[in-house]
């Protein structure tokens, strides 16, 4: 699904620092429509972006400025397109242009020359930078496409709320103006949440297409197949089969901080109070809610973890993980078995999985996992559903039978653990340990991250 960014059709204020930042973040192709502004001006504003970028614009206006910058995109709108031959545009494809035009009915696409790459169709909501531009569009509209061979892209009113029902209704990607440059402070914010929401429902229909018994049981309700080309998994610092890292317990923190949602405290409050103590290991753990309203806590989470170089590990969504770029993905005991979940977020992303008992960590180790979280160590009000509690005297079985199998999984206590659990929980063999509530009801979180830190060296 393609996500493409119209500029603001005025010039704005440090408007070219803003838009290599959206490329430098992944925009794959920005359109430059300023229909009242001279050549020099538009001249003048793709100086100042970054020649590596440039060849993913396509101008609106004064064509012949294509050339001069490398820009390989050309868009025609309606009333150009009217104005030219069919052959004057197979010239300009020929040439290696991607040319692109404007529609205003779905009726269009039946007399549209099939040598356009692309064409806007809209409005498809009621649009957000243009008062009284409402869509003429039925609420149950399905797209026909005529033959056309390229692809239909949504424009008109698209934001996060409503790009998933465009995708429905058989558009290949979207434009977005208004949503990026309705507030140009916030204009990066709003990209990479819809960037998010992009990949998520990307790799949501893809694996949906793949995997129709996973569609059957999947927690994302009402999202359609597709042949949905696959997203690259960023996880920074971890690189599969590395002897360095995998094949040891390194690539593993010792301390796992669990988000946590409380009566004044949001899921993002106690990551931003952790990661202020000085957490590098973050897990979302959110429950009780479908991945498409976790996927936009994800996003923050995941802004939040890279300002402070942390790593974001998702429990339970899969395609939120994967949608994020999360660092990695944790299963419970009733999730989606390790394999599932490594066949749809890739080798490059970190799997850890819940355990309670020994025959669950051997399974675990066979699945493949990662790490293994295992617990609770005492009563905690911060799981529903709890496990038979382990204590010390439940570790030290456990982990003994670990070290006569052989087996050099990391594994992390969870479970109602403070700081002064942690020195006995290590000498009985523990990689590390996971906690919440001991770093949320702190009176001084950094002291008590300190105290941790120090009895897991």
């Amino acid at each position: 699904m393609e996500l493409i960014v119209i500029t603001h059709p005025e010039m704005l204020p440090g408007e070219a620092a803003i838009i290599n930042q959206l490329f430098a973040r992944g925009l794959a192709r920005l359109h430059v429509r300023k229909p009242d502004v001279a050549e020099a001006e538009l001249r003048a504003l793709l100086e100042q972006i970054d020649p590596q970028f440039r060849s993913r614009i396509a101008l609106h206006q004064h064509h012949e400025l294509a050339g001069a910058f490398g820009i390989t995109g050309l868009h025609f709108t309606e009333m150009s397109r009217l104005a030219q031959s069919r052959e004057a545009f197979e010239v300009l494809k020929n040439s290696g242009f991607k040319i692109s035009t404007s529609l205003h009915g779905p009726a269009e696409l039946e007399r549209l020359f099939h040598c356009f790459d692309y064409a806007f169709l809209g409005p498809v909501f009621d649009s957000i930078s243009k008062e009284g531009y409402s869509s003429k569009l039925p609420a149950d509209f399905k797209l026909q496409k005529h033959n056309f061979p390229g692809k239909i892209i949504a424009l008109g009113g698209i934001d996060a709320e409503n790009l998933k029902s465009a995708l429905e209704m058989g558009f290949d990607g979207a434009a977005v103006l208004g949503s990026i440059w309705q507030n140009p402070d916030n204009a990066i914010a709003q990209f990479e949440n819809l960037k998010s929401l992009q990949s998520f429902l990307k790799s949501s229909q893809q694996s949906s297409s793949q995997q129709s018994s996973f569609q059957q049981s999947s927690c994302i309700p009402g999202l359609k197949p597709g042949a949905i080309d696959s997203i690259a998994v960023h996880c920074p610092g971890f690189q599969p089969g590395d002897p360095e890292k995998k094949g040891e317990a390194g690539f593993v923190d010792k301390l796992h901080f669990i988000s946590n949602e409380t009566g004044t405290m949001s899921h993002i409050d106690s990551i931003q109070l952790a990661l202020e103590a000085g957490c590098r290991w973050i897990q979302l753990r959110v429950k009780n809610r479908i991945a498409e309203e976790v996927l936009p806590v994800a996003s923050k989470a995941k802004q939040l973890c890279d300002s402070y170089g942390a790593r974001l590990i998702i429990n339970d969504f899969p395609h939120v993980a994967q949608a994020v770029e999360a660092y990695g993905l944790h299963l419970g005991l009733t999730d989606m078995p390790v394999p599932e979940a490594r066949a749809l977020v890739g080798e490059k992303m970190i799997i850890g999985g819940t355990a309670n008992s020994w025959e669950d960590i051997t399974r675990r180790i066979e699945e493949g996992a990662d790490y293994i979280g295992l617990g609770p160590f005492r009563f905690t009000n911060t799981k529903q559903n709890l496990s038979p509690i382990l204590g010390i005297d439940g570790y030290c079985a456990l982990m003994r039978q670990m070290q006569e199998a052989s087996h050099s999984t990391p594994i992390i206590a969870i479970g109602g653990i403070t700081s002064d659990d942690v020195n006995g929980l290590r000498k009985v063999g523990l990689h590390g340990v996971a906690m919440s509530g001991a770093l949320i009801g702190s009176a001084d979180p950094q002291k008590t991250f300190y105290q941790i830190q120090q009895a897991l060296c």
